[in-house]
C-alpha cells in the first residue's frame, strides 16, 4: 500500500498534483463565493480590460498561495518551480515581451499581405487612448503571469518528475489548448492547435532559460498585441478599447475569423520560426532544477 503513495523520494508527483489542484480550486471557490455574496459583481465583456484584472490578480493570488503551501510541504523555494523571484521584471521578462509583439506582428503581416488586415483609423484619442493603454497593460502583464504560474510552474515542474520533462509538457499544453477549445465559443481546431503549440513553445522556453519570466512576457505581449494593438476578435469579439479600426476580410484560414490571429494558418509558420530561433539563441537546458 505505501508504494502506492510513495517512491524513495517521498510522496508520488500524482498525488501533489491532486492536492495542487484541490487548493487551488477550493481557494477559488470561497473566493468566488465571497466576492459575489458580499459585492454583488456585474457581468463584464469577456474582453473588458478592467474585468480581466480583477479575475487574473484573483487567480494570480489563488495559484500562489497554492503554490507555496506545496512549497512549504515539499520544502523548496519558489525557484523550484520556474517562478521567477529576483528577476521577474528583468532582462528575460522583455526579452519575452519583445518576442511576443515581434510574433503577433509578424502573423498579423502575413494576415495583410495576404489581402486580410486592413487599418482603417485609430479609434481611441487623447485622455482615452492613455486610459486604455494603461489597463490594457495591466491586464495582459496579469494574464502573463496569473497563466503561466497555473499552467507551467507547480504543475509542471511537479508532472516532470512523475513522467519527465517533455511528456508533462504535451500533456500540460493539449489541456491548455482543450480548455480554449471547450471552453471558448466560435472554436475551431486551428485554434486548439496554436493554443497547444504556443502552450508547448512557452514549455520549451522555460527548459532553456530556467524560470518563467521569458514566458510571461511573451504571453503578456501576445495577447496585448493581438486584442489591443492590432485589433483582432477573440471568442467573436473585440476588446473593450481596442486601440485600432480595422478590417478583417478573407476566408477564415487567413484572418482567423471569430477568434482573430491565433486561428490563422499565418500563426503555424511564425510558431515553427519561433521554435527554430529560441533553439539558436538558448542551447543549455537549465529546468528543471535539482531538489535541494
Amino acid at each position: 500500500m505505501r508504494r502506492i503513495f510513495f517512491n524513495p523520494v517521498g510522496l508520488r508527483a500524482g498525488w501533489r498534483l491532486l492536492i495542487f489542484v484541490g487548493i487551488f480550486f477550493v481557494l477559488q471557490f470561497c473566493t468566488d463565493w465571497t466576492i459575489d455574496k458580499l459585492f454583488h459583481p456585474q457581468q463584464t465583456s469577456f474582453l473588458d480590460a478592467a474585468g480581466l484584472i480583477e479575475n487574473e490578480l484573483q487567480s494570480l493570488i489563488e495559484v500562489l498561495i497554492a503554490t507555496w503551501i506545496m512549497s512549504a510541504v515539499e520544502r523548496r523555494s519558489l525557484a523550484n518551480y520556474g517562478i521567477p523571484l529576483r528577476n521577474a521584471f528583468g532582462r528575460e521578462l522583455f526579452l519575452g515581451l519583445a518576442w511576443g509583439f515581434a510574433s503577433t506582428t509578424l502573423v498579423v503581416g502575413l494576415i495583410a499581405a495576404f489581402g486580410g488586415y486592413r487599418i482603417i483609423a485609430v479609434a481611441l484619442h487623447g485622455a482615452q487612448l492613455w486610459y486604455f493603454l494603461g489597463l490594457w497593460t495591466i491586464a495582459s502583464l496579469l494574464i502573463g503571469f496569473a497563466e503561466e504560474l497555473q499552467f507551467r510552474a507547480y504543475l509542471l515542474s511537479t508532472a516532470a518528475e512523475g513522467v519527465g520533462f517533455w511528456p508533462a509538457a504535451l500533456l500540460l499544453s493539449a489541456g491548455f489548448g482543450a480548455l480554449h477549445y471547450f471552453l471558448k465559443p466560435h472554436e475551431r481546431w486551428e485554434d486548439f492547435a496554436s493554443t497547444n503549440l504556443l502552450g508547448l513553445f512557452m514549455c520549451f522556453t522555460l527548459r532553456r532559460t530556467g524560470d518563467l519570466a521569458f514566458a510571461i512576457g511573451f504571453h503578456a505581449a501576445f495577447d496585448f498585441a493581438n486584442l489591443f494593438l492590432w485589433s483582432g476578435q477573440n471568442a467573436s469579439q473585440y476588446a473593450v478599447g481596442h486601440l485600432l479600426a480595422t478590417d478583417w476580410t478573407g476566408p477564415q484560414w487567413l484572418t482567423g475569423g471569430q477568434l482573430g490571429p491565433e486561428a490563422s494558418w499565418m500563426i503555424f509558420p511564425v510558431i515553427a520560426a519561433m521554435f527554430w530561433l529560441f533553439n539558436k539563441c538558448y542551447r543549455q537546458e537549465k529546468f528543471p532544477h535539482d531538489r535541494p
